[in-house]
């Protein structure tokens, strides 16, 4: 079913969509694992009016509350956050939590049907339900906290902006972002990726080769383990990757690769360099809001 112009919706019982990096996909599937339990109703959930919302807004007519949503969904869901129009006319957002994890779902506007959908704005192809549910889980870390020694830097060592980067040397999804890192530092100078290696699996032979890349301080060695070239035994003795694996241990970060952006928030899987641009733009001070992983209080 479309909705406003250059949207569309997707039935995720239909298929799901290519999520374009392994953490972004997994967590796609893990909040849809909670929608599956959600979905009661039957397909082709959408449903209007039949004499439409007149020659106002839809809004003007239709109403949902917080409190009125969290009726409908009682026994479904942990708690109701919020409600709001949808991109799409005819459905709200409504913002729920459940099994610790908070995600957008959708109500139409005839209230009787819920739908756990992936709404893509095809303009531009941005997942509007996934942007959605990263902001409403997303967390912060202390950036200060966070060693910078052992990192490769890719970009201007002394630029105003550093991205943390925790990367696997084996890690497809790390090689193919890497590139869009590339990207960004050309764009921008004032922008500098620091990459610290470490095996998200803790293989030994992966921890090999992230210290023959560090000892030997090399962006090229990196690509060359990217692209499964054989690389040279490490050149010192070196616990770093090890120590990197701690620090992730301690920042829940369960995946790679993983981003630290400078305001401390958290983002997980491949992103193109557009992307992360805009990402960098919309940058708050790390105070604003979220959990905080450096302390584990909430903000």
């Amino acid at each position: 079913m479309s909705g406003g112009k250059g949207e569309n919706v997707y039935n995720q019982q239909g298929g799901n969509l290519p999520s374009g990096g392994v953490m972004r996909g997994t967590r796609i599937g893990a909040a849809l694992g909670i929608l599956a339990g959600l979905l009661l109703c039957p397909q082709g959930a959408f449903a209007f009016p039949k004499d439409g919302c007149g020659v106002g807004e839809c809004g003007d007519c239709h109403r949902l509350t917080r409190e009125e949503a969290g009726k409908l969904l009682e026994g479904m869901v942990d708690n109701v956050l919020n409600v709001e129009a949808s991109p799409v006319r005819g459905l709200w957002v409504v913002d729920i939590a459940k099994g610790g994890r908070k995600l957008p779902v959708y109500i139409d506007y005839s209230k009787n049907y819920l739908l756990g959908a992936q709404i893509i704005r095809l303009s531009t192809k941005e997942d509007l339900t996934g942007a959605r549910r990263e902001k409403l889980n997303e967390t912060t870390v202390e950036v200060s906290r966070i060693p910078l020694e052992d990192a490769l830097v890719l970009g201007n060592p002394a630029a105003k902006r550093r991205v943390v980067v925790f990367s696997d040397p084996d890690c497809h999804y790390c090689a193919k972002l890497h590139g869009e890192l590339r990207t960004v530092a050309g764009k921008d100078p004032e922008v500098a990726f620091h990459i610290k290696l470490y095996s998200r699996n803790n293989s030994p032979a992966t921890v090999e080769k992230a210290k023959s890349v560090l000892c030997a301080k090399s962006l090229a060695l990196l690509e060359d383990a990217y692209a499964g070239k054989p690389l040279p035994p490490a050149s010192c003795r070196t616990g770093a990757p090890e120590e990197t694996r701690k620090i992730a241990d301690r920042l829940d970060i369960r995946g790679t690769p993983t981003m630290v952006l400078p305001d401390g928030r958290i983002v997980t899987g491949y992103r193109d360099a557009n992307a992360l641009l805009r990402m960098l733009a919309e940058g708050t001070p790390a105070a604003t809001g979220g959990t905080n992983r450096g302390t584990g209080e909430k903000k």
